[in-house]
């Protein structure tokens, strides 16, 4: 397959629909920002958390949580950090900033079905991860950021985008409907949104390519990502629950270069990713 170019995503204008967007958590991005260093090193992680102290018990209470369903106990921060790896620990300040920002919209169901669609998105590429040899911490995080865009137009327009998931459930193109109202659809607003977080290239073609149907060869995370993204909403976690879906075999049958059968129980998973997506609500 030709490989396309990807210059990665670059700083352009403001849309429109996304100016005077509602900040993520400041301390969580800069937590973010520190993890995305190669060079970072655990203390400096470690004293950087503990800083902070509202936000390193929130840390604390969601690596305890069934989310991340952890074999021990984390009692302190440099324990959280060791114990359970830089990789989660971005996970779990990323799932704090974005459950954070879209709080004050989830009285609405259908917006509130958006977010669970994105952490069951993450805790279903976690459980993908073996299967593309990938790092579960990195998967989970790849899994999250993918709709980040969605959700940054459902925040800043509830009740727009409440009508725009209306509609895609008469049968239009919910990608389609957004760039109608908004002049940009999730991925591009996506895009913009990542090019301002400094976040490792792979994570932003996540964000950018999960939909393309043709994704070169070595952008395995991405690979993930799109299998993911279809895995979610045949195993009963799509933002359109009534639309039609594949059978989530068919969807790994198709997945690239996933004629790797895996060992995931899809009986199994949908009550799994339930059971920890409810320590959210």
């Amino acid at each position: 397959m030709e490989t396309k170019p990807d210059r990665g995503p670059v700083a352009e204008a403001t849309p429109w629909a996304l100016e005077n967007l509602p900040p993520f958590s400041p301390v969580a991005m800069r937590l973010v920002g520190l993890l995305s260093d190669e060079n970072v090193h655990v203390d400096q992680v470690s004293r950087f958390i503990a800083a902070e102290p509202v936000f390193a018990a929130r840390v604390l209470q969601l690596a305890n949580s069934p989310l991340f369903a952890l074999m021990r106990q984390v009692t302190s921060i440099p324990q959280a950090v060791i114990v359970v790896g830089l990789e989660r620990v971005k996970a779990i300040a990323l799932t704090r900033a974005m459950g954070d920002f879209v709080a004050p919209v989830l009285r609405r169901k259908a917006l509130a079905a958006c977010w669970k669609n994105s952490l069951a998105g993450a805790l279903v590429a976690e459980a993908l991860a073996p299967v593309y040899h990938l790092d579960a911490g990195t998967a989970y995080t790849a899994g999250l950021l993918r709709d980040i865009g969605r959700l940054a137009l459902l925040v800043k327009y509830p009740e727009a985008y409440t009508n725009a998931l209306e509609i895609a459930r008469e049968g239009a193109d919910l990608r389609e409907t957004e760039r109608n109202l908004f002049d940009i659809d999730h991925c591009e607003a996506g895009k913009w949104i990542v090019s301002r977080l400094f976040l490792p290239e792979e994570l932003c073609r996540c964000v950018i390519h999960h939909h393309d149907r043709e994704i070169p060869d070595g952008w395995d995370l991405v690979h993930l990502v799109r299998t993911a993204d279809r895995l979610t909403d045949a195993l009963g976690f799509a933002v359109l629950p009534n639309a039609p879906q594949p059978k989530p075999e068919e969807v790994l049958a198709e997945a690239p270069g996933a004629g790797r059968r895996s060992s995931l129980d899809l009986e199994a998973l949908p009550g799994e990713v339930e059971r920890r997506i409810a320590t959210l609500a």
